[in-house]
């Protein structure tokens, strides 16, 4: 890469950062934040938010859990999500490492979370990987995120990943669900839905909870 090309992705990043909280807030206002809570009070004991960005979850999670490490590759969201751990959740962990390469030994989570996450990392399928490897046996994952429209028009546009999605490296076009299914989880429960007051290739989504075999 570049360093023209470098420099121009740094930018997209630190302005995704910027503006992350306030293009979410038409869809956390309508619904999402209550559908976050609700996954989230699912979550015991030792957990682990891979892809975390600004932290939106903080407020959501219960005081079943027992410790909480947020990851998230971007720096720039790092530093907002730092600001947010210090006001809403302090003494939570913050480390800024990628979904595919975890800095865990094995079996070190009760519950690993993922929301809007599976659809941005480069290599899904190690992702989940190394969400396996990380939780105990009879752990759970717990899911919502973005996946593949079962309209054929909807899909043909997610296939062709307009620029703002391919600058964020988004894939709105997954089949988040088929890669679970494919995986050394269990899914328990899957609930298929939209994302309000969102655009139409981003608003398929599934909900979810998964578990490692015991």
């Amino acid at each position: 890469m570049t360093v023209g090309k470098v420099m121009h992705t740094n930018l997209v990043l630190r302005y995704y950062a910027f503006a992350y909280d306030m293009l979410s807030k038409p869809a956390e206002h309508a619904g999402l934040a209550a559908r976050r809570h609700e996954l989230l009070s699912l979550a015991t004991g030792a957990t682990l938010e891979l892809g975390a960005a600004t932290g939106l979850n903080l407020r959501h999670y219960p005081q079943a859990v027992s410790q909480l490490v947020l990851t998230e590759p971007n720096p720039h969201m790092l530093r907002q999500m730092r600001r947010r751990v210090a006001k809403v959740r302090p003494g939570t962990a913050v480390l800024q490492a990628n979904a595919e390469l975890l800095p865990f030994p094995d079996a070190s989570f009760d519950t690993v979370v993922v929301i809007f996450t599976l659809c941005n990392v480069p290599d899904q399928r190690r992702a989940i990987e190394e969400t396996t490897r990380v939780l105990v046996p009879g752990g759970r994952l717990l899911f919502l995120e973005h996946v593949r429209s079962a309209d054929s028009a909807i899909a043909a546009k997610q296939d062709r990943i307009p620029l703002p999605y391919r600058m964020l490296g988004c894939h709105p076009n997954r089949n988040t669900l088929g890669r679970l299914e494919l995986s050394e989880l269990e899914l328990e429960s899957v609930e298929r839905g939209y994302v309000p007051k969102a655009p139409d290739i981003e608003r398929p989504m599934i909900v979810g909870v998964a578990r490692k075999p015991p």
